[in-house]
């Protein structure tokens, strides 16, 4: 399989490996990015693409491709997405498929025009052991009707300075803080909850990383990786960031389960929780933590996993759902007729719930997505 990637940064390059792991013939031939930093991890392990291109449009032209990877800064995923199509390339994408309200609409043509299969996405969450066996306990109802859901997605200060320096600092290349980095997580609560939110309200600024918060010592924890690439930026506390540090949300689903989740990328002990009340039972678990336990409604313990803590590893592979999600990528593109845990549509769907949490932040308002979800469900007949 010939791959051509738009976009080379450190994400795309380590999907490839995993992807090289798995598929001897899956190879990504050739790439266009400016600042390819994912050339280093790449290398190590020989998998460096051998043609470089300035165009996406001459890559198309020039190479025979079978799929289209695209990892470039999310305000030009709609653009490359929509080049891949009409060459007649089945596409990978990364998250968030798009940045805007609009974009989503525009998108939403696209997939009734060429078929929402031949765009796959880089949603991973749903791919974890985690999720699966969320999914199983609610599926053969062992803690009853989902009721109410509690999340969170916390950080450590280093990887929430990486934030505040490279591209995705600015909202109009990432679309924001909660759609780029907190999209897993508002997709996987959809999942759990079984339905789309209908009402949602959240708050939110920068208090953390502001100049007052500057440390008189050394900036050692937050810059120990000088950040390479296009857009990138030195300063951590007083960069010209325009992203939150912090926000909190409240959503209503349509079948009434409602969720109350919170974020924040200062976090000293990091952590990655949730906790699904049922009618009949609960799951609590954490990703960070490596943990998933379920009870019935007499506190009987039905489920108990460990999959091991993220603490002082690298969870470059999001807790191996990465590999997991691979692994059924690769199965789908070999057998055509392979169902996804999660398609373009629920991508575009988790978006629309982020760029709307950031409207009512920024509205102080609560929103109530029926007219949205008519104008989606229009475009896609």
């Amino acid at each position: 399989m010939k791959v051509g990637a738009v976009g080379f940064g450190s994400r795309i390059a380590y999907i490839y490996h995993e992807f090289k792991k798995i598929n001897s013939k899956f190879e990504v031939v050739a790439f266009v990015d400016p600042y390819p930093i994912g050339k280093d991890y790449a290398e190590k392990y020989d998998l460096f693409p051998s043609s470089q291109y300035s165009s996406l449009n001459d890559m198309i032209l020039n190479e025979n491709l079978d799929l289209l990877m695209v990892g470039s800064p999310n305000h030009l995923h709609l653009d490359h997405i929509k080049q891949g199509l009409e060459a007649g390339l089945k596409i990978f994408a990364e998250k968030p498929i798009v940045t805007t309200e609009d974009q989503t609409y525009e998108l939403a043509n696209l997939v009734k025009k060429y078929g929402e299969e031949n765009i796959i996405v880089g949603l991973v969450l749903r791919y974890s052991q985690q999720a699966r066996s969320v999914k199983n306990l609610i599926e053969k109802n062992l803690i009853g009707d989902v009721i109410s859901i509690e999340g969170s997605e916390h950080i450590v200060p280093a990887h929430g300075a990486f934030f505040m320096r490279n591209w995705r600092r600015k909202e109009k290349y990432s679309g924001g803080y909660m759609l780029e980095k907190c999209c897993h997580d508002l997709d996987f609560y959809s999942m759990i909850a079984g339905s789309r939110p209908i009402k949602l309200a959240s708050f939110g600024s920068r208090r953390s990383f502001i100049p007052k918060n500057l440390p008189t010592g050394s900036l050692a924890e937050y810059t120990k990786d000088r950040l390479k690439g296009w857009e990138s930026e030195h300063k951590v506390f007083d960069s010209d960031a325009d992203i939150v540090d912090h926000q909190v949300v409240i959503i209503e689903y349509e079948n009434k389960v409602v969720l109350s989740f919170h974020t924040n990328i200062k976090v000293p002990d990091e952590y990655r929780r949730f906790a699904v009340m049922g009618s009949t039972g609960m799951i609590e678990g954490d990703f960070v933590r490596g943990f998933l336990r379920a009870h019935d409604e007499n506190n009987k313990i039905i489920l108990d996993e460990d999959y091991g803590s993220a603490f002082g590893k690298e969870i470059k592979g999001h807790y191996g759902a990465d590999s997991m999600m691979v692994k059924d990528i690769n199965n789908a593109l070999i057998n055509k007729n392979v169902k996804l845990p999660v398609g373009v549509i629920q991508c575009m769907e988790v978006g629309i719930v982020a760029i709307k949490l950031d409207e009512s932040r920024k509205t102080n308002s609560i929103i109530d997505l029926t007219s949205t979800w008519n104008k989606l469900d229009n475009l896609l007949k």
